[in-house]
């Protein structure tokens, strides 16, 4: 049994694609680390309250980041590989500029809004988060074009580049930012902290941006992209947005509905096991970062076989990875959550459930992101939104019953009718089977 699972994965990381996918596992562990020394350092100079505004504001930055960019970082992963498979290399420079240009002034109209309203209605929003707020509207344009330069990375399937500068340079560069502030003898509160990021990623996105210019494909001069085609991109990349907004937002849906439902306390011994289940994390984004490509590559090459390879391959990589970065973390749970806090041992139990819930997702792989590549937004948000509402329903039942236990083992329903939705509607709308096939040998391809 043991060399059968050997086998499996000796079997997946021979394909060239998936072994991209191993390298951006192992920058998001190692970025794990650095991360963490990040929140550590922060947590021990900061107050507890700027420390929380800082918190709470960066979440959501996750989820409003979506809709600065436009859709653009999700379609980057469907029109750069087909644009670079098929030699369209005038509409691929098209593209790249026309992403550009959006980005610039949907994130600049949304940080003008932002401002807007915390200068003519202050008093609707708490005043610890009030600078802190205009600090992130004025450094939204910034975050929202390196998030676009980290899908069109993603794109050229350049993963170091797209991952190394969020996950490592800027962590390292808020953390010398931090120490030096510290000496200096600035107050460290939410505002000076988020000045940091904000002046970090300025630098994160130049260096993404010289590396990307040296790399990109020189044979195409800049010419003029007719308006057509050009609306063409935009409304292809905001039909998309929608549906990548509820996905980021399905991620931390459970978090965000307990808030309502139980003490701060308990929320945050949930918090700290779904926490602890970072790996298993670091595994499906891996692959959803290589993924992507690779489907667009088979979808511009019209090989629907070919196509149906990578995407089992793709799953079953994911399926066999998750179980052993599950059982690990299960493994060292107890020391895990005891780094939190005594108290968070007792959240055990949600942590054991998580890791099921991980399992059962990783057996659908990388279907959301078939489906971006497809251009079917409207069947992305519909499966999304059957997730949020089936997780909505199954924790008012089982939280009121079962605390925050109750709540981990909604999400394993929730995954478990995620599953069976996403098979069944993508399988039906687009013809391919997307379930994990954890026993089918499939060769590998370049």
């Amino acid at each position: 049994m043991i060399a059968r699972f050997v086998a499996r994965l000796q079997q997946a990381v021979r394909d060239p694609g998936l072994r991209g996918a191993l390298v951006s596992i192992s920058v998001r562990i190692a970025a794990a680390f650095v991360g963490l020394g990040l929140q550590i350092l922060l947590a021990r100079l900061m107050a507890l309250e700027d420390y929380g505004v800082y918190v709470i504001l960066w979440t959501w930055v996750s989820v409003v980041g979506q809709i600065g960019v436009l859709g653009f970082y999700n379609s980057a992963a469907r029109f750069i590989p087909r644009y670079g498979r098929r030699e369209k290399h005038a509409h691929l420079t098209g593209y790249l500029a026309t992403g550009f240009r959006a980005v610039i002034l949907g994130s600049g109209l949304l940080a003008a809004l932002a401002i807007a309203f915390l200068l003519v209605l202050p008093g609707l929003v708490d005043p610890a988060f009030l600078l802190p707020i205009g600090v992130l509207a004025l450094g939204f344009p910034v975050l929202s074009l390196e998030t676009y330069v980290t899908g069109v990375a993603r794109g050229f399937g350049w993963y170091a580049l797209s991952t190394v500068p969020g996950f490592i340079l800027r962590p390292v560069l808020v953390m010398t930012g931090v120490g030096l502030a510290r000496l200096s003898g600035l107050p460290l509160d939410a505002v000076t902290v988020l000045a940091l990021v904000v002046l970090s990623s300025i630098v994160v996105l130049i260096v993404q941006v010289l590396l990307l210019r040296a790399r990109l494909p020189k044979k195409a001069a800049p010419t003029a992209t007719t308006p057509e085609r050009r609306r063409f991109w935009l409304l292809a990349s905001v039909l998309m947005m929608p549906a990548m907004t509820a996905e980021e937002l399905f991620v931390w849906i459970d978090v965000l509905i307990l808030g309502f439902l139980v003490s701060p306390d308990q929320a945050s011994l949930y918090f700290a096991a779904q926490r602890s289940l970072s790996l298993a994390a670091f595994v499906q984004y891996g692959f959803m970062l290589v993924a992507a490509r690779g489907f667009s590559l088979s979808l511009a090459s019209a090989d629907r076989a070919g196509l149906q390879a990578r995407i089992t391959r793709s799953t079953n990589a994911t399926f066999w990875l998750t179980i052993p970065s599950v059982a690990l973390t299960l493994a060292a749970g107890h020391p895990l959550l005891h780094l939190f806090g005594e108290a968070f041992v007792s959240a055990y139990p949600c942590l054991v459930l998580l890791g099921l819930a991980y399992i059962v997702r990783a057996a659908t792989g990388q279907a959301a992101e078939l489906l971006v590549v497809q251009g079917r937004y409207r069947l992305s948000l519909a499966i999304v939104s059957i997730s949020v509402a089936a997780c909505l329903g199954l924790m008012l039942l089982l939280v009121p019953l079962y605390g925050i236990t109750g709540a981990a083992a909604a999400m394993v329903l929730v995954q478990l009718i995620r599953l069976v939705v996403v098979t069944g509607l993508v399988h039906r709308h687009t013809g391919y089977w997307v379930l994990a096939r954890p026993f089918t040998r499939i060769a590998a391809q370049d």
